[in-house]
Formats: C-alpha cells, sequence, structure tokens
C-alpha cells in the first residue's frame, strides 16, 4: 500500500494522506533552490475522462476528489513557496 488509507478516513484526511509525498517534494526542491524559484510550482492532473472513476486499493478516484487534491496542494505549495505575512 503506497499511504496509510482507511475506510473511516474523512474526504479530508484521504487528499492530506494523498498529498503529503507531493508536499514533502515540493518542500525538498524550495529548500535547495531558497529564493531561486522562478515560479511558484504547479501540479496538475491530466485525466482521461473517460478512465474515472477508478478504485485504487480501495479508494474510489473521482474527477471531484482529483480537483479538490490540486486545489488543496495548490494552496499548500503557495504556502511553502510564497508565504504570505499577515498583519
Amino acid at each position: 500500500m503506497f499511504f496509510n488509507y482507511n475506510l473511516s478516513m474523512t474526504e479530508d484526511e484521504l487528499i492530506k494522506e494523498l498529498a503529503e509525498p507531493i508536499i514533502k517534494q515540493i518542500e525538498k526542491i524550495a529548500q535547495e533552490h531558497g529564493s531561486e524559484l522562478p515560479a511558484i510550482p504547479r501540479v496538475e492532473f491530466v485525466v482521461d475522462p473517460n478512465s474515472l472513476p477508478k478504485t485504487i486499493e480501495g479508494v474510489e478516484i473521482t474527477s471531484d476528489l482529483l480537483k479538490k487534491l490540486q486545489e488543496y496542494l495548490e494552496d499548500e505549495i503557495e504556502m511553502i513557496c510564497a508565504p504570505t505575512i499577515l498583519h
């Protein structure tokens, strides 16, 4: 199993679990390059619409789930690479 999925997970918990390895890689890249990144990294899922929904290791992957995962990743990546100071 590539992540710690269990049936009692909420959708938000599932999204965080799926996003974790991607976020770790983005953090690693940001640390290696510091402020030298020319742009905020983006993650985009390209999927054949006819291939969804698909069940992988007990998780139903839908276009809605992928959209929410992409939005979550965009927010997290922005916080890592372009943090904002709140006054």
